[in-house]
C-alpha cells in the first residue's frame, strides 16, 4: 500500500497538448488515457488520482479541446482526452475533436490502459454505449469509472449492469476520495514495478 501511495505522491508534469498526431511525445513509457462525457468529472478524477492539480477542471462542460499529455515521476504518461457529447462547440468543432480523439486512440501503441468515465448520477448515455461501440478493438483495455459517487442519482440505466458484467469497473468520488485507491492500485500495477 505505502508503496502505491508514495508513487503518486512523485512528480507530474505537463508535457504538451496536440492537436494533431504529429505533435505527440515521442516517449516509451507506458501510457493511460482518461475519457468521458462532458461534465463527467474527468480532470477531477484525475487530479485525485495524483493528489495534486494537474487538469484543470471548470464549470464549463468540454473545456478540453486537445490532448493533453503529462509526465509522472518519469515512468508514466497521463493523457488528458477531450471529453465527448462536446457542450456548446459547432458541428465542425466536433468532427475536428472527435477526429483527434480517434487518431489518438489509433495511433498510441503504448496506450496500455484506457479509462472511459461515466456519471453514475445520470447513469449510462447512448453515447457511452456509441463510444464503447466505437472501441471494442481495445475492449481489453477498457475500464469504466463511474464517477460522483458521493452525490445523489438522478437517472438509471439497465445499461449500467450490462456494461458492470463486460468490463472491469470501479464507482468512486473524487470529492471524498472513494474508491481512488482501487484505481490507483490498478495503474501501479500497470508498470510492474
Amino acid at each position: 500500500m505505502n508503496n502505491v501511495a508514495s508513487f503518486f505522491k512523485q512528480p507530474t508534469n505537463f508535457v504538451l497538448s496536440a492537436v494533431q498526431k504529429a505533435q505527440y511525445p515521442n516517449i516509451a513509457f507506458p501510457e493511460i488515457a482518461f475519457i468521458g462525457r462532458s461534465n463527467v468529472g474527468k480532470s477531477s478524477l484525475i487530479n485525485a488520482l495524483f493528489a495534486k492539480k494537474i487538469a484543470l477542471t471548470s464549470n464549463t462542460p468540454g473545456k478540453t479541446r486537445q490532448v493533453n499529455f503529462f509526465n509522472h515521476a518519469d515512468k508514466l504518461m497521463v493523457v488528458d482526452l477531450p471529453g465527448y457529447g462536446y457542450a456548446k462547440v459547432s458541428k465542425k468543432e466536433a468532427g475536428e475533436i472527435s477526429q483527434l480523439v480517434s487518431n489518438y486512440l489509433t495511433s498510441r501503441t503504448n496506450l496500455k490502459q484506457l479509462f472511459i468515465l461515466i456519471d453514475n448520477t445520470l447513469g449510462v448515455k447512448d453515447i457511452d454505449l456509441e463510444m464503447l461501440e466505437y472501441m471494442t478493438a481495445i475492449k481489453e483495455r477498457i475500464i469504466i469509472v463511474f464517477t460522483k459517487k458521493d452525490k445523489k442519482v438522478k437517472e438509471t440505466s439497465a445499461d449500467t449492469e450490462k456494461l458492470k458484467s463486460y468490463y472491469e469497473n470501479f464507482t468512486i468520488s473524487s470529492k471524498n476520495n472513494e474508491g481512488i485507491f482501487e484505481v490507483q492500485k490498478v495503474i501501479y500495477n500497470l508498470l510492474q514495478i
